[in-house]
Formats: C-alpha cells, sequence, structure tokens
C-alpha cells in the first residue's frame, strides 16, 4: 500500500512538473511571438505624421502592445514590448529614440497591465465587463502615453539648449500626432480584444 501511493505521489508530482515545464514553454514562446508581431506592425504599416517634434507615424505597434497587456499582463508585456519596438528601432536607423521607448514601454505596461488584471477579476468571467475593460485600458494607455511622450520630449528638448516654454510649445504641437495614435489603439482594441482574448484562451 505505501509503494502504491509512493506511486502515485511520484506519478503526480512527475505530471505537475510536465505542466510546469510546458506553462514556462509557452511563456516565453507567446512573449517572443508579441515581440515579432509588434515588429511587424509597424515595420509593415506606417503613415508619417506631422509633428514640430520627432518623426512620429500611425502604426499597429501600440495596438499589439495593447493586446499583449492584455493576454500577458504587465511584466511580459513590457518584455514583449521593448523587444519589437526596440528591435525596429534598431534597423530602422532610429537609434536615439531607444531610451524614451524603453522607459515608456515598461511604465505603460506595466501601469495598465496592473489596472487591466483589477478591471478583469471584477469582471469575474463576465465577457461583457471584460471587454469594456479592455476599451478603457487603451484609452488609458494612450493617455499615459501622451503624458510620457510629453515630459520627455520637453525635458530632451530643454537638455538640448531649449528653453522651458520653447520646448513645451513645440511639443504641444506635436501632440495631434500622438493622440491620432492614441485613437487608433482604440479602436485596434475595440475590434480585435475578443478574437485575439479568445484565440489565447484556447492556445493557453
Amino acid at each position: 500500500m505505501n509503494n502504491e501511493r509512493t506511486m502515485n505521489t511520484h506519478r503526480e508530482g512527475s505530471a505537475a512538473g510536465r505542466r510546469e515545464v510546458h506553462s514556462n514553454v509557452m511563456s516565453v514562446v507567446m512573449t517572443a511571438f508579441f515581440a515579432a508581431v509588434i515588429f511587424l506592425g509597424i515595420q509593415s504599416f506606417r503613415i508619417p505624421l506631422p509633428a514640430a517634434v520627432g518623426t512620429p507615424f500611425l502604426h499597429f505597434g501600440h495596438i499589439f502592445v495593447m493586446l499583449s497587456i492584455v493576454c500577458l499582463g504587465g511584466k511580459r508585456s513590457a518584455v514583449s514590448g521593448v523587444l519589437g519596438l526596440i528591435i525596429f528601432d534598431i534597423l530602422n536607423g532610429y537609434l536615439h529614440a531607444i531610451p524614451n521607448v524603453f522607459v515608456s514601454t515598461i511604465i505603460k505596461c506595466l501601469f495598465v497591465g496592473a489596472v487591466f488584471s483589477v478591471m478583469k477579476r471584477r469582471a469575474a468571467g463576465e465577457r461583457k465587463k471584460e471587454y469594456m475593460a479592455a476599451v478603457i485600458c487603451a484609452a488609458l494607455y494612450g493617455i499615459t502615453n501622451i503624458a510620457v511622450d510629453f515630459v520627455w520630449s520637453v525635458a530632451e528638448l530643454v537638455l538640448l539648449g531649449s528653453t522651458l516654454s520653447a520646448a513645451v510649445a513645440a511639443e504641444v504641437m506635436s501632440i495631434p500626432a500622438t493622440i491620432i495614435n492614441a485613437g487608433f489603439t482604440v479602436i485596434g482594441i475595440a475590434l480585435l480584444y475578443i478574437p485575439v482574448s479568445s484565440a489565447y484562451r484556447r492556445i493557453g
């Protein structure tokens, strides 16, 4: 009897170990997958937008970062977001943008990921509430992006020798481009959250 119990315990432990390994592998695979999708989302579709500071453009990258947040959570989406966006910057000559991208992506993913986690938990499995939480968090992502980008760009211009008032004025002129991308992100999440989250649940 003791031998049988020992064997059962061993089998249960082995099964639990296999499940943990499978979970870890899937975590790495999906993080890498979203990093690739984020990169392709910018690389394959770009529409330049007018701005006084920088070279902004309309793209799918923020939509896919937001999708990674709702699927992977804050920490893993920060990894996939940073990888996808920085690889794009390196390959396309935007090396000067990397510090901003690195810091702002981590802030957005961790902050919005934490908010979505709370809202999803309160939804208690109700798909309609989860959907609304995703759309609200997409708007929050856009607002956070506008705020972080504004502060970063103003600080950057001041460090380069501009006066504070001139830096603020220049960045205010550039805000419409960031707002357009924020609106594009909300629309993208409104259209893609249900099919993408459903597919992710089936895979997971």
